[in-house]
């Protein structure tokens, strides 16, 4: 009788080990979904100055990015210049001081990361950025695509 004993429960140890690891395969870890959300803003009046050297702006679009969202793709089109680019910056102490942005040369070519929960000012210079000849913005659209993921 003992050695029945012995022998059902080292049978379940046996099973424990065989099914654990295909139980745990079961549990893993889910891929992340990427999530995207689509801003359009319009741009009526071309900022004053460059991409370089910086300038004023009135009436330029803010595009509001949510905590989670911390990156964005950006599309300039501009109804008069199909080289159009804009200066794309965010203020985190609210001191009106740039604490990061960039150029964006029609389109990018790949998501940019950003701090998530920044409100993007969108700068369409009327003297472009020595980077992209040719990008002097006047009236447009310019269209950010912000996700959680590249």
């Amino acid at each position: 009788m003992r050695k029945i004993g012995v022998a059902v429960i080292a049978a379940c140890v046996l099973a424990a080990l065989v099914v654990g690891p295909a139980d745990a395969r079961k549990k893993k870890r889910k891929k992340p979904v990427k999530v995207e959300r689509v801003i359009e803003a319009r741009y009526d009046n071309p900022a004053i100055g460059s991409g370089n050297t910086g300038g004023v702006g009135l009436g330029i679009p803010s595009l509001p990015s949510a905590s989670n969202e911390v990156f964005v793709s950006v599309e300039v089109m501009d109804d008069v210049n199909p080289m159009a680019g804009v200066r794309v910056r965010w203020d985190l102490d609210g001191d009106d001081t740039s604490d990061g942005a960039f150029f964006v040369c029609g389109a990018t070519e790949e998501p940019v990361p950003i701090p998530g929960g920044v409100v993007l000012e969108v700068f369409p210079y009327i003297g472009g950025d020595a980077s992209c000849p040719g990008s002097s913005a006047f009236m447009g659209t310019v269209k950010a695509t912000f996700s959680n993921l590249p």
